[in-house]
């Protein structure tokens, strides 16, 4: 133990005092706030450290929820020891990247005392630090291939500094993969004549005594996530390239008990313990990852293979000095936030959200822009949906109430390049899908109905529905109500089909999709024409003159069917030809243009009275030569 050139600098900094045993934490009189984006790095028996997205370093009283900013770092650093564990001591560094510090500051929040640890002076390299403690290490060796760990802190008020023993002669790597009160979890590689390997070993450091009291029971391959508990010390790796896992825990002590679980779906792993729990998950916020993936929160007994979903997901985690852990996440029930997960009455964790972001955890609408009438007849539809976010499947049903005709649309979403609420867009074409193929939505009224399935499968899918109106000016020859002109053609066994056009604008010309039969013994008529809106409606009507010369008259529904037939006089079999010419006296109603034997032209102006649906001819000058008409 020796004192070093510390003492002095510490000296003249208050001493932090080391509780006689640990405070309960004080239970918050109502949920606290947290910035969105942020993550748990640390926990006390007073408060917590968190980093924002703006990686500003905070710390949160659980008394009255407030903040006070110590930091800003590089990142958004979580799951190490780099700014103290498991109590209300912070370490701060002398640079934003707190690993490469050289003066580290060990600020206690609960009593304002701190405490200066220059490791320039030592010529150290710092690792981390739990309470009162630094854990740093000193490059040994003939090229410095080898390190030594050493554990620095002030002991009867001067600075201290001693090497942990018990640990290997030669080891390389010293990293602090979590802590516990009063202790620490150390994870190293062994130097060795061979080639190099991956393989690591663990042990426990009591800070106080600098000595070693677990050195066996866990290993891993590679570096992995680790835990740390006053009667366990767990680990988590995923295997190399693959999502494959094991989670792995020992018994502290001289002959460790251990378990290991093997685990899949898995690519950021973070462990945590408490009591004879291991609770375990994919680092993963709401934003990223696919369903492909584990994405809950999840707790097992030790020795046991039932695991429990704790939280829907979690993106960090921290222990706190009462046994409990913090979590950075979200349930479906409760929202994003910060749970704080303890034994329940059964041992089993429990959760309780303890400070929360505002943001829910499932998709949610947020707000929508969809018009309460659609002018199709002015341009495409526009309607918007705003989501709390984004990285979902979108798929969207627009349905005519009256035909029951709809169609699905799966609007593109940008959710790789934003996080949080976002709008998803769709310019409708207008189209809807019928049996014959597509079609030219008609008027009247709609619903719509909105499903987000989360791309990562964290919550449940989203379904909204609403309604809205599609309204256009009435066009000619449109029987259908869908701004698009109709043929009608009978069949020589006398049916009458309807031919409906669209405008598709992924085919841009004038499609036409197969024929809906609409009626049967049009053949007892000579001829059949479409006039047009004489009778007052909105939509065209169609006469028939029979054999006998009696013309009647059918009025369109505007669904692409008409009314039975009503009368209109006899006589008519003395035209040799008859034509809807559309409104030619702009009065607003279509006229009946007819040629006699002799060739003379009559107009018989729309009334718009149904009854009564054409004024008394009048002789006109229009040249109209022998020739078939069309429907």
């Amino acid at each position: 133990m020796t004192a070093g050139p510390l003492a002095a600098l510490a000296a003249a900094v208050p001493a932090t005092a080391a509780p006689a045993s640990l405070a309960a934490p004080a239970a918050p009189s109502q949920t606290l706030t947290l910035a969105p984006g942020s993550e748990i790095v640390s926990a006390g028996s007073t408060g917590f450290l968190s980093v924002d997205a703006q990686n500003d370093v905070l710390w949160t009283r659980y008394a009255d929820g407030s903040t006070v900013k110590l930091a800003t770092d590089s990142g958004q650093f979580t799951f190490t020891a780099a700014h103290g564990a498991a109590s209300d001591t912070v370490a701060l560094g002398d640079n934003r990247f707190i690993g490469i510090s050289s003066r580290i500051t060990l600020r206690d929040m609960a009593s304002g005392a701190s405490t200066v640890v220059d490791l320039a002076g030592y010529g150290y390299d710092y690792v981390g630090a739990v309470g009162d403690w630094v854990i740093a290490t000193k490059p040994t060796g003939e090229q410095g291939e080898t390190e030594e760990a050493h554990v620095l802190g002030l002991v009867d008020g001067a600075m201290t500094d001693r090497v942990v023993a018990g640990l290997p002669d030669r080891i390389t790597d010293v990293r602090a993969g979590a802590g516990a009160p009063g202790s620490v979890l150390l994870s190293y590689k062994r130097v060795s004549s061979g080639p190099e390997v991956e393989l690591r070993d663990y042990a426990v450091v009591d800070l106080a005594a600098a000595k070693v009291t677990t050195s066996r029971g866990m290993v891993s391959f590679g570096h992995a996530r680790s835990a740390l508990s006053a009667t366990h010390m767990a680990s988590f790796k995923n295997g190399l390239g693959s999502d494959y896992a094991t989670l792995s825990t020992a018994t502290l002590g001289e002959d460790p008990q251990t378990w290991s679980m093997p685990v899949s779906g898995f690519y950021d792993p973070m462990v945590g313990l408490v009591g004879d729990w291991v609770l375990y998950g994919d680092s993963q916020d709401l934003e990223h990852g696919f369903d492909a993936w584990e994405t809950s929160f999840r707790a097992v007994p030790i020795g046991g293979w039932q695991s429990r979903k704790i939280l829907d997901h979690a993106t960090s985690l921290a222990p706190a000095p009462d046994g409990s852990l913090l979590v950075m996440g979200g349930t479906v029930e409760h929202g994003e936030g910060v749970y704080r997960i303890s034994a329940g009455a059964d041992g089993a964790p429990v959760a309780e959200l303890i400070a929360s972001t505002g943001q829910p955890t499932r998709i949610t609408l947020v707000d929508t822009d969809v018009p309460a009438v659609a002018r199709l007849d002015q341009g495409p539809g526009r309607l918007r949906w705003k989501l709390s976010r984004l990285n979902a499947h979108v798929t969207v049903t627009l349905r005519h109430t009256a035909s029951g005709s709809e169609r699905k649309y799966y609007p593109a979403v940008d959710f790789p390049d934003r996080d949080g609420p976002g709008w998803v867009d769709l310019e409708w074409d207008g189209l809807l899908d019928g049996l014959g193929g597509k079609l030219a939505a008609p008027d009247g009224d709609y619903t719509w109905q909105l499903t987000a399935k989360p791309i990562n499968g964290v919550g449940p899918d989203l379904t909204v529905r609403g309604a809205f109106t599609v309204s256009r000016e009435p066009a000619a020859h449109d029987y259908t109500g869908n701004g698009s002109p109709d043929l009608l053609v009978r069949g020589e066994s006398g049916y009458l089909f309807l031919k409906d056009t669209y405008h598709d604008p992924a085919n841009p010309q004038l499609n036409s999709r197969v024929g809906d039969m609409i009626g049967h013994g049009w053949n007892i008529y000579d001829d059949v024409q479409a006039v047009g809106d004489v009778a007052g409606a909105t939509h065209g009507d169609v006469v028939g003159r029979d054999r006998d010369g009696v013309l009647w008259l059918y009025l369109g529904k505007g669904d692409g069917t008409f009314t039975s037939r009503t009368r209109i006089g006899g006589g008519w079999n003395g035209y040799r030809q008859m034509v809807g010419i559309g409104d030619s006296n702009v009065d607003g109603r279509a006229d009946l243009l007819v040629t006699a034997a002799d060739g003379s032209s009559y107009v018989y102006h729309g009334t718009g009275n149904w009854q009564v649906p054409f004024a008394p001819r009048e002789l006109t000058a229009i040249d109209t030569p022998s020739y078939q008409t069309v429907i």
